[in-house]
């Protein structure tokens, strides 16, 4: 049986007929903005056509990531009249922005589109793109996008379940995943435990239960670059993993002790403070990597007659060393590149 491959468009034409583990709430809310409708209409010597799909901003000067088929004609080798790309950032509910096509990459099922400027010059709001590095077989994925008619929408509870995809006996450079994408999903940003991007949504196999597929973000650097894209270990909503991490603060110190002396008996021209200095000093040589607290200081004195007295002076620190911090959940804990 041959495995049927539909990508996630939604389709009018009249050419012819057949022409991750995260907080959702949080998810949804910080990246509402940065995902757009998109609507491609195009005119040829025959008709017309209208496709849809979804797309993400990936820089704050309004460079947008989609699939190449959410922005070309279904069918090949059309001759093009004229064609316009309006998206609507965050409903359906916006008003339309148009949008020119800076690059596609068919190869790759790429296309990066640009909007004009925001209202009143502001930044437009983006996505967290993930840094570079690939992710586990079962690690948590979630999306979010425009399926069908309706408005933007959450894809959740997913995971990534192979590493690639097999169409019609040739390997793709996708991840199976079993997101539950719809037509209108194409281009859809698909999220990570840490909460950045870490694919784009392409296409759902009509042949089987909750097989859908994702284009890695990575195979995207190309054009991330041309926009002038970076790339982070972390953004909002994230699953972080447990840790304890110096950022979090210290808890207690797994040495936590008082020191304290009476010093020697000796004659006037001294007083408590000098000889606590003193013994500070001599702590931090013996203590090198200890936290010394001044807790308090005394000093008695004896008569040895004529008039001649002597003194010993009293000090007490406290010594806190081997910090034990915070265990908590954090970007801190993700593991460093290397």
């Amino acid at each position: 049986m041959s495995t049927r491959i539909r990508f996630c468009w939604t389709v009018f034409a009249v050419l012819s007929p057949c022409a991750a583990a995260q907080d959702m709430q949080c998810l949804f809310t910080a990246n509402q903005g940065a995902t757009v409708h998109i609507k491609y209409e195009y005119s040829t010597p025959d008709g017309t056509g209208v496709d849809y799909g979804t797309g993400f901003i990936v820089s704050p000067a309004g460079h947008v990531l989609t699939n190449a088929h959410v922005v070309s004609p279904q069918l090949k080798d059309l001759t093009i009249n004229s064609a316009m790309v309006t998206v609507r950032p965050g409903s359906l509910l916006n008003p339309p922005v148009e949008a020119s096509i800076v690059s596609r990459d068919p190869e790759s099922d790429l296309a990066l589109l640009k909007l004009p400027a925001a209202p009143a010059n502001a930044p437009w709001p983006a996505v967290t793109i993930a840094a570079p590095g690939d992710i586990a077989v079962g690690a948590p994925l979630s999306g979010l996008g425009f399926a069908g008619s309706a408005d933007l929408a959450l894809v959740p509870g997913g995971q990534k379940t192979a590493q690639n995809t097999i169409v019609e006996g040739q390997i793709k450079p996708w991840w199976q995943t079993n997101l539950a994408f719809s037509p209108g999903n194409s281009g859809s940003p698909v999220f990570g435990q840490y909460g950045t991007v870490v694919g784009m949504a392409v296409a759902l196999n009509d042949r089987g239960q909750l097989i859908t597929y994702v284009i890695p973000i990575a195979r995207a650097q190309h054009l991330l670059s041309a926009a002038g894209v970076g790339s982070k270990k972390s953004a909002a909503c994230a699953a972080y993993p447990v840790c304890q991490h110096p950022s979090h603060g210290i808890e207690r110190y797994a040495i936590d002790e008082h020191k304290k002396d009476w010093g020697e008996w000796r004659g006037g021209g001294f007083n408590r403070t000098a000889a606590c200095n003193d013994y500070l000093e001599r702590l931090k040589k013996d203590y090198p990597g200890a936290v010394l607290t001044f807790i308090r200081n005394d000093e008695k004195s004896r008569d040895k007659g004529f008039r001649q007295f002597e003194y010993s002076y009293y000090c007490e620190f406290r010594r806190q060393e081997n910090p034990v911090y915070v265990s908590k959940q954090s970007s801190a804990c993700i593991e460093p590149e290397k």
